[in-house]
């Protein structure tokens, strides 16, 4: 009986230390959420969580014009141990005939990019990029009524050499490295306005 009391008591001390009060359940980090950042060009991205579990969708959007029209970056991340990797693709064509409706009588070109994020906390992403391609489209695919006309023997990201090395003109060879910041989930009270009190 003696013995059991002791027991009760150190378990009672022990849930009462201040030591486990911060192992209570930890705070999740996931990449899920929408974040903002990039290296010398600013980004917003959002990632959204797919299956199976450990892996993501990803939209990011820079904030710049590098062609007449392109579209945002879409791909998929994996968990692999620490890091999450996975492409990202982009449609972009420098012909100014893609401003009008369709039909414009070509493909446009494909810029892909193999990405590498490790949350570095619950609110920080490094993102490293050691690929980072454009695809000719004409050396891919040309419009066709019934869909898509493929070249024989055509490129495939990332499979083949990209047309051109992006990391050879944007950063000397070197691969880009980027920081994102999460867009908090939560707002300080005294930040929110208030609608005025109804008169009586």
């Amino acid at each position: 009986m003696q013995g059991q009391r002791a027991v009760v008591a150190a378990v009672l001390l022990l849930s009462s230390s201040p030591l486990l009060a911060e192992v209570d359940t930890p705070r999740s980090c996931d990449l899920t959420g929408t974040w903002y950042g990039g290296s010398i060009v600013a980004y917003q991205m959002t990632i959204v969580p797919a299956v199976p579990p450990g892996h993501y969708t990803v939209v990011a959007q820079g904030m710049y014009k590098n062609s007449v029209m392109n579209t945002a970056y879409t791909g998929e991340l994996a968990r692999k141990r620490n890091r999450y990797e996975g492409p990202l693709l982009q449609l972009t064509t420098g012909n100014p005939a893609f401003l009008n409706p369709p039909p414009i009588g070509e493909m446009p070109d494909i810029i892909a990019a193999w990405t590498s994020m490790e949350l570095v906390d619950c609110d920080t992403i490094h993102n490293t990029i050691p690929f980072f391609g454009l695809y000719a489209g004409a050396g891919i695919w040309q419009p066709d009524p019934a869909g898509v006309a493929w070249i024989t023997a055509g490129k495939t990201p990332f499979l083949q050499p990209p047309d051109v090395d992006l990391l050879d003109i944007l950063s000397g060879g070197f691969p880009i490295v980027e920081s994102y910041h999460r867009l908090h989930r939560t707002v300080t009270p005294a930040l929110l306005h208030e609608f005025p009190a109804a008169k009586p």
